[in-house]
């Protein structure tokens, strides 16, 4: 497992500020067909404690099915709660992100805790310094953004 962070330390970006009012943040789901429906089993990281699993294979979910093929072996790459556009469907996985968000008194923070399997672009000799850019959306518009420092 790769770390974000070549010193081990989470990385934190936060929205909002005091004195603003607050703002509401939806969550978007996507609706899988019901002939790959069976294939998805939801998982979690959060034990009934509110600890995060400390396992690092814990926050991919399992997949059952003996049809395999490309879709079963993308589903396989995500986590509890990653939602797909149908636009990534038909791109690559560049790498796993694990992300934890939290909304108190207005302000969402959003921890990345680990990236793992980051893929560098072919033929480049040098791997990137990784970073992390969050936005925030309502619709179509933007209404923040943030981005951690470059880890190496």
């Amino acid at each position: 497992t790769s770390q974000l962070s070549s010193t081990g330390r989470k990385r934190r970006l936060g929205f909002g500020t005091k004195g603003k009012s607050s703002f509401t943040v939806h969550r978007s789901e996507e609706v899988l067909p019901d002939d790959i429906r069976h294939l998805v089993k939801q998982g979690s990281s959060v034990s009934s404690d509110g600890e995060g699993s400390q396992d690092g294979d814990s926050w991919a979910p399992s997949l059952k099915g003996s049809d395999g093929g490309q879709l079963s072996d993308f589903i396989d790459g995500l986590g509890p709660g990653q939602l797909v556009g149908r636009q990534v469907l038909g791109a690559p996985s560049l790498g796993d992100i694990q992300l934890s968000m939290c909304y108190q008194k207005g302000y969402l923070e959003v921890e990345v805790i680990r990236a793992r399997g980051l893929q560098a672009k072919a033929n480049c000799k040098v791997l990137p310094a990784p970073y992390v850019k969050v936005y925030l959306v309502n619709g179509k518009k933007c209404l923040a953004k943030a981005k951690t420092a470059t880890a190496r």
